[in-house]
């Protein structure tokens, strides 16, 4: 049994396809009360923080639950949606994790897996082009993104730095032979008003 308002929490990214996964989720869970679903919004040592479409709470997740992942290099992570009740306390405890649709995944110098984020439409690659632009760290930010079915914009803040349009062009072509991959590029200056307005279809609702 799931207790769910889509229309709540559909702003926060939830899609039919994470609704219909969560209430069979429901169906087969042991639950002795109705299950509710929240997105993963920090993960913690011990502690997440959940947001169930208007307000952010505090929970845990159960050990089996925790124990399960890990057995399969797997772990809890930011845009998960999960399937939450209280105990006789109100403390909320995350029973299940619903199949998350796309995953953002690194691996460390010994091989590890470890989830950097789930369920994005769209990842925002971000910049500067003063002293502190790298272009080898550019490029692991788009190998990460590469082959996960999400979205990719490479955004170069500060443009105001290089001086004049010529310069930045130049810095542009330079990153899109050096990546060799068709990419969306957006150079910004902050304090542009009009930067909001460029990146706005990026950040829709959801």
């Amino acid at each position: 049994m799931m207790d769910l308002d889509f229309e709540r929490l559909r702003h926060v990214g939830l899609t039919p396809v994470l609704a219909q996964q969560a209430a069979a989720l429901a169906q087969q869970a042991q639950a002795t009360g109705p299950l509710q679903p929240m997105r993963l919004t920090e993960v913690h040592r011990e502690t997440l923080k959940l947001h169930d479409g208007l307000n952010e709470h505090s929970g845990r997740a159960l050990p089996g639950l925790l124990r399960s992942l890990a057995d399969n290099e797997d772990a809890l992570t930011v845009g998960d949606w999960v399937l939450v009740a209280p105990d006789a306390h109100g403390q909320l405890w995350v029973q299940q994790r619903v199949p998350s649709q796309t995953r953002l995944v690194r691996r460390d110098g010994d091989g590890r897996r470890h989830p950097v984020v789930s369920n994005i439409d769209c990842a925002l690659l971000v910049m500067g082009l003063d002293d502190d632009f790298s272009l080898r760290r550019l490029e692991r930010y788009v190998a990460l993104v590469q082959g996960s079915g999400v979205q990719m914009l490479i955004v170069l803040t500060k443009a105001d730095v290089l001086g004049d349009a010529r310069s930045l062009y130049a810095r542009q072509q330079a990153l899109r032979e050096r990546l060799a991959a068709p990419l969306d590029l957006l150079s910004v200056d902050a304090r542009d008003p009009d930067t909001a307005l460029r990146l706005a279809p990026y950040t829709r609702d959801g």
